[in-house]
């Protein structure tokens, strides 16, 4: 039976308490730490409680850790008993260092010898940040629906170049924290902080330009750690060009990629065969 746990004390170097889930390993061997996606939760990711219990009955570990960028908005307790706004809406990308510094250092804490990344949709952007900033002494990469953030974004936005403006304004009016005037892709406010981070040209978020619109390679190209990546068959063309992301991966000498059949972006009902991809990689890979 799989031991579950909430782990509720744990802060990021800023002082941001994060919490996770972790999906015990009676052998503290591997680790896998799941970095969920733009504006997602623990609760969400019904594919990574499926990985979560299947790993921990083959005795490897599962870490569900929320983020800053958690939901839309929300609040986030700090460690001198104060609270920041974040969310989503106020996130800065290169802030997610702190918090996958704080996954694996958890999982160090709790024994563990060796630790895998897993990056679902934006989370995978993190992870290659983090990889290619850190240099990581970790197994692998997952890259799980990993999208091109700027090119989804230029091709919804048709105001783009007014909200880039007008987000540069308010920073430079020191009011970044100032919402935008318009929704952005439909669903969403944003903070001209975050939208200046994420979509300003040359930012650090554009790390997979899989639709053209920048040749920003670099921190992908950097990677020399194996990696396994997937999409579902029924994913927008931007998630289907994983034979791409082979090509640009010139430092990995051990690429994995598969599509899964009648899969979306949330591989909603194919769970288990998520699951079962990654636990059969993880066993190759440790196997040598």
């Amino acid at each position: 039976m799989n031991k579950v746990s909430l782990i509720n004390d744990s802060y990021t170097e800023d002082g941001l308490r994060l919490p996770m889930i972790h999906y015990e390993a009676e052998l503290k061997d591997i680790c896998v730490l799941f970095i969920h996606g733009m504006c997602q939760t623990i609760i969400d990711n019904y594919f990574a409680v499926r990985c979560g219990e299947l790993l921990s009955k083959n005795n490897i570990g599962f870490i569900y850790e929320h983020n800053r960028g958690h939901s839309i908005e929300n609040d986030i307790l700090m460690n001198d008993g104060t609270y920041t706004r974040c969310g989503c809406m106020y996130e800065v990308f290169e802030d997610s260092i702190l918090d996958i510094d704080l996954a694996i250092s958890k999982a160090k804490d709790l024994g563990y010898k060796r630790v895998i990344l897993m990056g679902h949709s934006y989370g995978c952007n993190k992870v290659i940040y983090y990889c290619y900033k850190k240099n990581p002494d970790i197994l692998g990469i997952i890259l799980a629906s990993a999208p091109d953030m700027m090119g989804l974004h230029l091709l919804r936005q048709s105001d783009y170049k007014d909200l880039i403006m007008e987000a540069k304004n308010n920073i430079d009016d020191s009011n970044d924290e100032k919402l935008l005037s318009s929704i952005v892709e439909d669903y969403m406010y944003m903070s001209s902080r975050t939208y200046y981070n994420w979509y300003k040209k040359d930012s650090t978020l554009d790390n997979l330009p899989i639709m053209g619109y920048s040749d920003n390679w670099s921190q992908f190209e950097s990677i020399s750690l194996p990696i396994l990546t997937f999409s579902g068959s029924l994913e927008t063309d931007n998630y289907l060009h994983l034979d791409l992301l082979k090509d640009k991966a010139t430092n990995c000498r051990n690429f994995t990629y598969k599509y899964i059949d009648s899969a979306n972006h949330f591989y909603m009902n194919r769970e288990d065969e998520v699951s079962n991809i990654v636990l059969d990689w993880i066993n190759k890979l440790v196997r040598g």
